[in-house]
């Protein structure tokens, strides 16, 4: 793919501004703006804007290892070390640092750029204008709350929960007087979150959506959802917002989930009609064997296996009934001789979209804030909205429970990246399921305990030597 970035976006070497090169701007959707040339129009601004997209299809972002490591230490899965690969799996991390941590303060760093832009002479509509920077409001909130899973104190036995540390939310761009900025609470960090969505909402407009590659309102109502959700275990108001936010989009969005039919073949659709969000990649822009593929079921890499064994809680492959087409043998099957996830991320190449957000999770979301507000027969309903659609029959649960919801969502989004928040927001240990294979703490076959430091990443020494601000995570 052209790459036509050649002189602007050299960081210098600080906390969160990194030095980068030429291949970590390609564009993934279009051509990229020489910034050397000036923003001078609305589409100026929208080629700006997409080098934030490719930023987020990285492999060690969105392009493979946040979607991963939300399976790999859980019971979903297990790395067989076939290429040294997700040897982290264990939790056992560095403290020399780990995580994306890099990979997504380039992407915030692009959407500052496009906050940022004086747009007071740009040629083009000022709803169109309104309408990209409401995108980079959307993706700088996915891309803080994605810092915050990752690297937040809140579950971290003694560190405080709402007031315990979160991470920096960044939203200049090269400013001098924030070039090494402390870490904000859990509680900040989710009321940015917040407000950075709510302004992108009030500034897209639905008229410019061309496809769920692109951020919309509903991708930015869906991400509330999700931030909403995880963080109602920190402030239980937050599950109202996320109720009333997974309700807009099952209402408004247009999307609608799939068909038991069609469950298998919506990996392999770009923008599905189940889609809310998707990060687009193509045959000759793609992550390769670096990609999810590869590490799945590759036989270059394939590190990344479906976990089965003789442990107390049940693997992956027996959760599913013997007619659900998520655990049927084009899903769920054998490859290099292993247990593999076969039906998601289903092209060798990586040129399939890699969907972060569609609306099943929004009746997941929906079943469990019903749940939590009381709602028992609201609850139940968009609980059995899942398997109804899966051939499963409109009454599979006979009850609305945190572990039925839980189990669902385990069935429905397998490696797609949700399980180890899931896990974390409810206050669960990571299960044992085969101590061979789930290394641990102290190797006897015990994952980390739930408020282990474990549950959270370490701040990288290169970022602790930059910023004198920066403190490292409790227990490294």
């Amino acid at each position: 793919m052209k790459n036509i970035y050649k002189y602007l976006l050299i960081f210098t070497a600080s906390a969160l501004v990194v030095s980068c090169g030429e291949s970590d701007l390609e564009p993934t959707l279009a051509l990229d703006k020489d910034l050397s040339s000036g923003i001078n129009s609305a589409a100026d601004l929208g080629f700006v804007l997409n080098s934030a997209y490719d930023r987020m299809s990285v492999s060690g972002y969105y392009g493979r290892d946040q979607i991963v490591m939300g399976d790999v230490r859980t019971d979903n899965a297990y790395s067989n070390m076939n290429s040294g690969r997700f040897a982290n799996s264990d939790m056992d991390y560095s403290s020399t640092g780990f995580g994306p941590w890099a990979s997504i303060y380039r992407v915030i760093a692009i959407t500052n750029i496009v906050i940022g832009a004086d747009t007071s002479n740009l040629t083009g509509s000022s709803a169109e204008i309104a309408h990209i920077q409401g995108q980079a409001h959307a993706i700088r909130a996915l891309a803080h709350f994605d810092l915050l899973q990752d690297y937040g104190q809140h579950f971290i036995t003694g560190q405080g929960g709402a007031s315990s540390l979160g991470v920096p939310y960044v939203k200049t761009y090269k400013d001098p007087a924030n070039l090494e900025p402390a870490r904000g609470t859990v509680a900040s960090n989710i009321g940015d979150i917040a407000a950075d969505l709510t302004t992108a909402i009030g500034m897209m407009s639905d008229s410019f959506n061309t496809s769920t590659s692109y951020m919309t309102r509903a991708g930015a109502y869906a991400i509330l959802a999700r931030a909403a959700l995880y963080a109602g275990s920190v402030d239980p108001s937050l599950y109202a917002t996320a109720d009333s936010a997974a309700k807009w989009v099952i209402a408004n969005s247009g999307a609608t989930p799939v068909s038991a039919t069609g469950f298998t073949g919506s990996f392999a659709t770009d923008n599905a009609s189940n889609s809310i969000f998707e990060l687009a990649f193509s045959g000759t822009d793609s992550r390769g064997i670096n990609g999810i593929a590869n590490i799945l079921r590759g036989p270059t890499y394939g590190d990344v296996r479906v976990l089965t064994g003789d442990g107390p809680n049940p693997d992956l492959m027996d959760i599913y009934d013997a007619d659900d087409v998520r655990g049927a043998s084009d899903m769920l099957g054998p490859a290099q001789g292993f247990p593999s996830m076969l039906g998601k991320f289903p092209t060798m190449n990586g040129s399939d979209n890699v969907c972060i957000f569609r609306v099943e999770e929004m009746h997941l979301i929906a079943a469990e804030t019903s749940l939590r507000a009381g709602n028992t027969a609201d609850a139940l309903t968009y609980l059995n909205n899942i398997p109804a659609i899966r051939g499963l029959g409109a009454n599979y649960y006979a009850s609305a429970t945190l572990e039925n919801i839980l189990l669902e969502r385990r069935k429905e989004f397998a490696f797609e990246g949700l399980r180890f928040h899931d896990l974390s927001r409810m206050g669960m240990d990571m299960p044992l399921i085969d101590g061979l294979k789930q290394l641990n703490d102290d190797l006897t076959g015990t994952p980390p305990s739930y408020g282990s430091y474990r549950y959270a990443y370490p701040i990288a020494l290169s970022e602790r030597n930059a910023n004198p601000n920066m403190v490292q995570n409790y227990g490294y």
